[in-house]
């Protein structure tokens, strides 16, 4: 799982100035799998503000699924959304089928 861009954006789902995260995930394994990737979001101290997490189904081997996800407000509990400063990716989990 990695991170191509993060940061305040007007985005069409998330609304005004919505922190989004951009992400691809390589499915490295020699099977289709499902993956579960949580997200931890820092703040300028690098404290974890809150976590989401995103779902790639169905990748098969050798490939790549990409997407974007955004915080609720309700997941951002030790802070404000504009306390984000970062985010990091906290676990990667695989389901095979």
């Amino acid at each position: 799982m990695k991170i191509v861009k993060a940061g305040y954006e007007d985005h069409a789902t998330w609304g005004d100035n919505a922190y989004v995260v951009y992400w691809e995930l390589t499915n490295t394994g020699d099977k289709q799998g499902n993956f579960y990737a949580g997200l931890d979001f820092l703040d300028k101290d690098g404290d974890v503000l809150g976590s989401t997490g995103i779902t790639a189904d169905k990748v098969g081997p050798g490939k790549t699924a990409k997407g974007e996800a955004s915080p609720l407000d309700v997941e951002i509990d030790k802070g404000e959304m504009t306390d984000i400063k970062g985010v990091k990716v906290s676990e990667v989990e695989r389901m095979d089928y």
